[in-house]
């Protein structure tokens, strides 16, 4: 683990931190121009989602000096699924496998400190991949039906 990494709460006035970062990480994995900026508006992270999530106190930032190189935003859910308290984290985003653990292990911890009961994760390859050693870990194979209230 890298000891120059300092991960902290994200404030409001880290929006704009955020929101560079993850779109200097959507441009390497997009195809085009065209292909960012419509995925911009649609992303987790987009600036009205970020007036949301960051004043909550749920959202951490990794960062190497003064450059991020990953985050969490994240919100409690109350009475989801059965538990009385869940940390559902909405996105997460890193430069490297370490700094995603690192991000995860904070939330985790911070959870666990607050009496929540669950994190919460979409489910990916590289996160499958974070939380391999955890024996706490559930990777569920539970599909998932969206029945969409509007049209987007």
């Amino acid at each position: 683990m890298d000891s120059n990494l300092e991960i902290r709460i994200l404030l409001p006035t880290d929006q704009e931190t955020v929101a560079k970062f993850a779109r200097e990480r959507l441009e390497l994995t997009a195809g085009d121009r065209m292909e960012v900026e419509m995925n911009s508006w649609i992303a987790r992270w987009r600036p009205e989602s970020l007036a949301y999530y960051l004043p909550q106190g749920w959202s951490f930032g990794a960062f190497q000096g003064a450059k991020m190189v990953g985050f969490i935003l994240g919100q409690p859910l109350i009475f989801f699924r059965g538990l009385t308290q869940t940390l559902w984290i909405e996105d997460l985003i890193f430069t490297e496998p370490d700094v995603g653990l690192q991000l995860l292990e904070v939330a985790y911890k911070w959870s666990k400190d607050k009496h929540l009961q669950c994190v919460l994760v979409e489910s990916s390859a590289a996160r499958v991949q974070l939380v391999q050693g955890w024996k706490n870990a559930h990777h569920g194979e539970e599909p998932m039906i969206e029945l969409r209230s509007s049209r987007f």
